[in-house]
């Protein structure tokens, strides 16, 4: 899958980046892989670390790297063709303010449809805590990352905690094209029921250490809940997934989830959903 990620980058039409690979210890043939695309772009360095998780990867990339400005992107993702220029023109909108800037996110294959973001936020951090954002659609001034790092004791959820802690001191910025492009499988670590719960518990810290309105943590909880209803739903685990969802229901009432929520447990009380159906 690699191999498609560098592919991705080196489509980019803007072409003025570094691509730092770092290899935490994988026992695939990555190495080889990337050697292969070393010797063709000089753009490309590899570093090799023993194995330390994804956070220590991501810190030891940032302090490897030279450019201004640092985006992400997992083995198994894709970044479309615009994807390094949509940043650009927003950067340079905002007169290349520090802070972090976030794409919108495709499934499976680029699409055109703007990304829709839920705007009921008071500040920065609430907006971080209820969208969700995978590490892949963020650009963050390298200057930030020098202050910020990602909590190498944190392997769940480490963006997340990453997120709120920059927004508490810089500002943060969007555009709405889905320009990363999110490749579905089943080893995925968002496919994983323990690391959803993880999430879970996670944002039940984050939340209980801000002052945040009580209907907003309720909010954000409940979200949690209700993605870990849809995994269990596409695991087959019906009993568990209405159980899941009635929580989610239950703690938060009133949010634009609520229909699919309640198409949910009304087709899990008849066992009966719809193969193609998607929230």
């Amino acid at each position: 899958m690699i191999h498609n990620a560098i592919e991705s980058v080196l489509a980019q039409t803007y072409k003025d980046w570094e691509l730092i690979i770092v290899d935490d210890e994988s026992k695939d043939n990555t190495k080889a892989v990337i050697n292969k695309y070393k010797k063709l772009d000089n753009r490309i360095r590899y570093i090799y670390q023993k194995n330390s998780e994804r956070s220590a990867a991501r810190n030891n990339g940032i302090r490897n790297s030279l450019g201004e400005w640092v985006c992400f992107l997992d083995s198994d993702d894709l970044f479309y063709k615009t994807h390094l220029e949509e940043f650009k023109k927003l950067i340079k909108f905002n007169n290349y303010k520090k802070g972090i800037y976030f794409s919108g996110l495709s499934n499976g294959e680029f699409s055109k449809e703007l990304e829709i973001y839920d705007l009921s936020h008071k500040n920065n951090i609430e907006f971080v805590l209820i969208n969700t954002f995978a590490t892949p659609q963020a650009c963050i001034s390298r200057a930030i990352l020098s202050e910020q790092k990602f909590n190498e004791k944190i392997s769940i959820g480490e963006d997340r905690d990453l997120w709120v802690r920059i927004s508490k001191n810089y500002p943060v910025f969007i555009h709405c094209s889905k320009t990363l492009i999110q490749v579905n499988h089943p080893n995925r670590s968002v496919n994983s029921i323990n690391n959803i719960k993880e999430h879970i518990r996670l944002n039940k810290i984050l939340i209980s250490e801000l002052k945040i309105h009580r209907s907003l943590k309720n909010k954000i909880i409940s979200n949690s809940y209700f993605s870990l209803s849809r995994l269990l739903l596409e695991k087959n685990m019906k009993l568990r997934a209405l159980q899941i969802v009635l929580i989610s229901l239950f703690i938060n009432i009133s949010n634009k989830q609520t229909k699919h929520k309640i198409y949910i447990i009304m087709s899990l009380m008849l066992f009966k959903i719809p193969k193609d159906y998607r929230v």
